[in-house]
């Protein structure tokens, strides 16, 4: 079926839908005019009944907390509230935790039979579950104009085999945030764009006594630091882990210097975030690195507390770089026809212009179509926060991430390492040297 057909497809569905409507709403007003007819209104009301398509019921899996989830429950409402309607489809949105918790449910429940209709999935791994069976290509869906409408750095983690499995949603780069009512008590007057102008400034917020950068043991991030330096995670077959080369090394032994004399401050363990958000809400830390779709919560905590927080690129080694991430859209295989078709109305109603304004604004994660970024909310938006541009900017930079179905596994190595660089004394590049060799055989077995 191509997309030809299943947009007639659809076409004919919405007709249908329709004409029962009209079809309903005739018979009741026939019941209203002869009142007295003996057996007419049950006749009626059976008529109704027997003319009503049945209302197909459908799961929508997402992913956080917040301003996401609100995001998320007040996109599926109105949907319900109009194309649902219309059509007669009722979609629940439903949490799931975070995309590792949402991705380990999902598998339990193609086991049992009980998995979602549509689903948010972190970008990563839209291939492990396309290799596997459990999505559906969304070729037939997604009209070719939609298609070429999203922003181009953006759709690396959209394919598999040249063939579209997820949609981009809420889409996000890291980004880098500071505390911009600090960096004036400290006498630093614009955000740095390096690793040197970083460690200066990270020096300089120690004489008011606040930690400088603070930074947290998450892969998504040291992607952005090694790729800022000119190196990578992996190779670009995704076959062998090369974050113990030069440039990844540089970006450890970085960080790991300024820990020790540039007032750098690492967060670990399990509360690491926790802990980090709290000192950030407390103006006990000024820099940090962090999703953009953080930015909303961000600014409104630093009204909250009476400070003001700024954005900007992240400060890199030797150029600009930064992995995109955040989460696409998928459907799941095993449905009926007809829940394809709802399935299809609602991904198409998530991913148009309207909603995806409404979502940047909502949450900060990047609008993900061209056409949005010139939209006069979107302009009016920049134009009182520019904190929400940076992002987009920054995005000219940007590109996928691995989406070797081990990767996850061999990441988690890297990071293991990483924590004993920089909470012991370890040799950095023995480390890196051994977890790299794990990694690898976890790679080419993931291939």
């Amino acid at each position: 079926m191509n997309k030809t057909v299943l947009k007639k497809l659809l076409g004919l569905s919405l007709m249908a839908t329709t004409s029962v409507a009209v079809m309903g709403c005739s018979t009741t007003a026939s019941v209203k005019a002869q009142p007295n007819q003996e057996g007419t209104s049950q006749e009626a009301k059976q008529e109704t009944q027997d003319t009503q398509e049945e209302i197909i019921e459908l799961e929508f899996w997402y992913s956080w907390q917040d301003k996401v989830a609100e995001n998320n429950k007040e996109l599926t409402a109105k949907f319900n509230e109009t194309i649902g309607k219309e059509n007669n489809i009722v979609i629940t949105a439903e949490y799931q935790g975070t995309y590792d918790d949402l991705h380990t449910k999902l598998k339990s429940a193609f086991i049992a039979n009980e998995q979602p209709a549509i689903s948010v999935m972190e970008i990563a791994s839209i291939e492990s579950f396309a290799d596997a069976g459990m999505i559906e290509c969304l070729d037939e869906i997604i009209s070719d104009e939609k298609e070429n409408n999203f922003l181009p750095g953006l759709m690396d983690n959209s394919y598999v085999d040249s063939k579209l499995y997820g949609v981009p949603y809420l889409r996000s780069t890291p980004i880098f945030y500071y505390n911009k009512t600090l960096f004036d008590q400290a006498g630093i007057t614009q955000a740095p764009t390096n690793w040197e102008e970083l460690a200066s400034a990270s020096k300089q917020l120690e004489t008011i006594g606040v930690k400088g950068f603070g930074f947290l043991n998450d892969n998504w991030h040291f992607e952005a630091y090694t790729q800022g330096n000119g190196g990578n995670t992996v190779n670009a077959d995704e076959t062998v882990a090369i974050y113990n080369e030069a440039p990844a090394v540089e970006a450890v032994a970085f960080l790991k210097e300024g820990i020790a004399n540039n007032n750098f401050k690492y967060y670990s363990g399990n509360n690491a975030s926790d802990t980090r958000t709290t000192e950030i809400m407390n103006q006990k830390v000024a820099m940090w690195v962090n999703s953009t779709g953080s930015l909303n919560n961000t600014l409104d905590i630093a009204s909250q507390n009476g400070y003001e927080v700024g954005t900007a690129f992240i400060p890199c080694g030797t150029a600009y770089s930064v992995p995109t991430g955040g989460c696409n859209l998928v459907m799941t295989s095993k449905l009926t026809d007809k829940e394809k078709e709802a399935a299809a109305l609602f991904i198409n109603f998530m991913t148009d212009e309207e909603q995806v304004v409404y979502s940047h604004k909502k949450t900060g994660y990047l609008p993900t179509t061209i056409s949005s970024t010139t939209n006069p909310e979107i302009e009016a938006l920049y134009e009182s926060t520019p904190q929400f541009k940076v992002a987009v900017d920054q995005l000219q930079y940007g590109h996928g991430r691995p989406m070797n179905k081990a990767y996850g596994e061999a990441i988690k190595v890297y990071t293991t390492a990483l924590d004993q660089i920089f909470t012991t004394d370890v040799d950095v590049q023995a480390t890196l040297d051994k977890a790299a060799a794990e990694s690898t055989k976890l790679l080419q077995e993931g291939k």
